[in-house]
């Protein structure tokens, strides 16, 4: 809006009908009725006897925790890749032949 403005050119050209003012008024014309009393409502009798219950569960707000945690004995095993041996790494492994 505020380049067509700039430019002086007519804002209405580039504007849906349906936010001019006759469209506004064409949608009330129509008078809405409120709803009359509760008590005077005719409920069918299988509608009226259903009883309805608040889900059982609570969704917390925010992300959701992961499932569980994985164990100490799960997961990968270290490899060496000097001497290719599982349980510990080239670092931690003891009687590796130094590089020259």
């Amino acid at each position: 809006m505020a380049v067509i403005q700039k430019f002086h050119m007519d804002s209405y050209k580039y504007c849906s009908d349906y936010y001019n003012i006759d469209y506004l008024l064409k949608t009330y014309e129509i008078p809405v009725n409120p709803l009359p009393d509760e008590t005077t409502w005719q409920i069918p009798e299988d509608v009226s006897s259903q009883v309805v219950l608040p889900p059982k569960g609570k969704i917390k707000p925010g992300r959701p925790k992961k499932k569980r945690g994985i164990g100490g004995w799960e997961g990968n095993t270290v490899t060496c890749a000097l001497c290719r041996r599982k349980g510990h790494n080239w670092r931690t492994g003891r009687n590796i032949p130094k590089r020259d």
